[in-house]
Order: structure tokens, then C-alpha cells, then sequence
């Protein structure tokens, strides 16, 4: 009988573990993986087997920032984890996590993959930007493949000489864990629910409906949204905007945004939601005014629910939305730009429909989970030494084939 295949997957915080790589260890656990993590904190434990199945949980304390002596002791625990734990991959994102295990994974001879998911430096300049571009390098020079999870991020990488050509690997067209398409889908939520929703956020029925959803903080341009729904209400001045998700202490909102999102009358703001589905369904139209992003999953999840997005032509932003496919893309900072396209589409519901469903069909064609776990499969069975079943060999040549063709 084969052994498993050993792996670890690190990230810095436990949060970003449980919104980053739902399905994918269940996905992993059928296909021959014994499956362990390492995150920097305990703060979420909440790990459904539902999207997890069985692994096991260690906790390294580690610090966004820089902080030596800190780094260094988790740097010496996380070799000791990798040898002990005899892994055959080390899966590592998010910053410190990737160039702590980046390293450590190195030392204990264990192929490591990194998946780099946005820049953390792109509105920096002087010595932080060039701090953080150094981390960049060291993480890559310590991994065996880094994974971009977009054509940007892959441009840039390659642009700022941060890895080589040979250690690049894009999946399909972007992303780093794809779309649960089953679980986002227009018909999963029946209609007495999005009305029980509707009601409980005291909006009359046939009121159009905004939705932004992420971190609530400046860098996704949240601090714009009173501004667009001032002008959409010059076109439909019944219009809701629903302003979704945690609060970001890091990089907070503006006085301005916060009180308008507590005070406006037609602004209802609703903190962190664990399955934001029957938000998606309930609202007409996704707006998305983020300044960059690695890849908008958000905007894939809308999509999959056919409901077109408004966003910023900018990184991250431009390969989530299909411009007049599946949304629009607006110049940065264009405030009128974005409420002039968000009016227009809530004035002609055939387009905004037509535009929703070529939506959720690039979803499914482009960024269907098993599109991606087929491919990090492969990656890992590559550096495992570990080859996959005929059965499966031939799955992913197929599923391979289909997403080129």
C-alpha cells in the first residue's frame, strides 16, 4: 500500500487558513494526503470539517512585523516541526509565514511551494518598499516553485527579478483555490430566504441593492462607497448599499466612511458574515472599489452567483472581472465613473441578467475549484516524487486539456 504524502500548509494568521483553503484539504485527504498546518495564532479554531475534513493544527507565535528575536525563535521551531513531521511538501503564503517556512522547509530538505498572493509593498516607496522586496527574494530563492495567483503578480515577479523564470507557475487562469461552484450558485438560496434577509435589513421589496463585502478598511477604497451611492440616488434614490465584512484596525476606514456607514439611512453595515451567499442573491449589483488586490475572490464568488461587479481597473481587480462580460472596470478613484456604470445597469435589468449569467460561466470555465486542486496535485506530486494513479493521471489530463482548450 502507498503511503501518504506528507504535507504541510503554513500561513501567519489562523483566519486567513480558514477563509483561503476551504475544500482543498478535503479535496487533498481523497487523493493520498496526510494533511498538517502552522499558523502564527489561536484567535480562529473554528475549522468545519465540512471544508477541512481531518488535519492537524500547530500553532507557531508569529509577528506581522519584523521583530528578530521573535523570528528566530519561531524560525528554530518551524525546523523542528519540519523534521520532525518528515513532510514531503511544505505549502507556504502570506508574507512572514512564507519566509519563515520558506527557510525552515529548506533546511529540513523538504521541497517547499510558495503561493504569493499579493504585494504587500505596492504603495510603498525608499527603503521599506526595497525591505520588503528583499523578503520577497529571499522566500523565493529558499522555495522550488513559486505560485502567483494572477498574470499581474506573475508579470511583477518576473518584471522586479523577484524568481526565476524556471521556479514560475501559474494555475489555469489565476487564482489560488478557485471557486466552490456548488456552493456559490444563483439557485441556493430560495427566495423566502433572500426575503427573510431583506426584511430583517428593513429594505422594502424592489429596492435596489448594493453590495461591497471584504476587510472594511481604506485600501479597499471603502471610504468612496458614500460618495457612489450619493450620485446612484440621483437615478434611484431608493437605493440600498449593504457594506459588509470585519473592520481592519490596521488600515481603518475614514472617520467620514465609518459615520455614514452608521448614520446614512439607505447604508446598512453588518460586520463579518460566515457565508455571505444569501448576500450575494439578495443584492442587484457587486461594487468593488479596492486600490489593488492579489485576485478578487470576492468578485469570482459574486459572479458565481451571477451578479455583475463594478471595480477600479487595477492589479487584482482586472482578471476578476471580464470588462462588459462579466462587470465593468472603472478608472481608479473615478467615483462618477462608478456610479454611472452602477446606474446604468440598475436601469436595465436584461443586461445586468445577460451580464450576470456570462458571469458565472467564466466561473465555472476558468476558476472552478477542481481546475485548480488538479493542478496543485500535480505540482505536489512532482515534488513528492509521489505519482499519481493511472485513474488519476488520466482525470487530470483531461480536466488539463478541457481548461486549455
Amino acid at each position: 500500500m502507498t503511503r501518504p504524502i506528507r504535507i504541510c500548509f503554513m500561513c501567519t494568521h489562523s483566519f486567513t487558513l480558514a477563509t483561503l483553503y476551504k475544500g482543498l484539504f478535503p479535496y487533498l485527504t481523497d487523493h493520498g494526503y496526510e494533511i498538517e498546518a502552522i499558523v502564527g495564532d489561536n484567535e480562529y479554531q473554528n475549522f468545519d470539517p465540512k471544508h477541512f475534513g481531518e488535519f492537524k493544527l500547530n500553532v507557531v507565535p508569529m509577528r506581522r512585523m519584523p521583530h528578530p528575536l521573535k523570528d528566530l525563535v519561531a524560525l528554530v521551531r518551524l525546523f523542528r516541526l519540519f523534521r520532525a513531521g518528515k513532510f514531503d511538501v511544505i505549502h507556504v503564503s502570506t508574507p512572514k509565514a512564507a519566509l519563515l517556512g520558506s527557510i525552515a522547509g529548506h533546511l529540513s530538505g523538504a521541497p517547499v511551494v510558495f503561493v504569493y498572493r499579493r504585494c504587500v509593498y505596492e504603495m510603498m516607496t525608499g527603503f521599506k518598499r526595497w525591505f520588503y522586496l528583499q523578503n520577497d527574494r529571499i522566500t523565493s530563492a529558499f522555495s522550488n516553485i513559486v505560485v502567483p495567483i494572477s498574470q499581474q503578480i506573475r508579470s511583477f515577479l518576473r518584471q522586479e527579478r523577484i524568481v526565476g523564470e524556471n521556479k514560475l507557475r501559474l494555475i489555469g487562469s489565476g487564482s489560488s483555490n478557485g471557486i466552490d461552484i456548488k456552493r456559490f450558485r444563483p439557485d441556493k438560496i430560495a427566495l423566502e430566504e433572500t426575503a427573510k434577509l431583506r426584511a430583517s435589513l428593513n429594505i422594502a421589496e424592489g429596492v435596489p441593492i448594493l453590495l461591497f463585502l471584504g476587510r472594511v478598511c481604506s485600501e479597499k477604497g471603502v471610504n468612496l462607497l458614500p460618495r457612489v451611492l450619493e450620485r446612484v440616488h440621483e437615478r434611484h434614490p431608493q437605493a440600498v448599499l449593504i457594506v459588509a465584512g470585519p473592520d481592519d484596525a490596521r488600515d481603518p476606514a475614514s472617520d467620514e466612511a465609518l459615520a455614514a456607514f452608521s448614520n446614512h439611512s439607505n447604508i446598512r453595515r453588518i460586520g463579518f458574515v460566515a457565508d455571505p451567499s444569501p448576500l450575494y442573491a439578495l443584492c442587484d449589483l457587486f461594487l468593488f472599489p479596492s486600490f489593488f488586490e492579489g485576485f478578487g475572490n470576492v468578485l469570482l464568488e459574486a459572479a458565481a452567483h451571477e451578479r455583475p461587479a463594478i471595480g477600479f481597473d487595477v492589479p487584482g481587480v482586472q482578471e476578476a472581472i471580464a470588462h462588459q462580460e462579466s462587470g465593468i472596470l472603472v478608472a481608479k478613484n473615478d467615483v462618477d465613473a462608478m456610479a454611472d456604470a452602477a446606474t446604468v445597469l440598475l436601469s436595465d435589468a436584461a443586461s445586468r441578467r445577460a451580464m450576470g449569467i456570462a458571469a458565472r460561466a467564466r466561473v465555472e470555465r476558468e476558476f472552478a475549484n477542481e481546475v485548480i486542486w488538479t493542478e496543485l496535485d500535480r505540482i505536489f506530486r512532482g515534488l513528492s516524487a509521489h505519482p499519481a494513479t493511472a485513474s488519476q493521471a488520466i482525470a487530470q489530463t483531461k480536466l488539463i486539456a478541457a481548461s486549455e482548450g
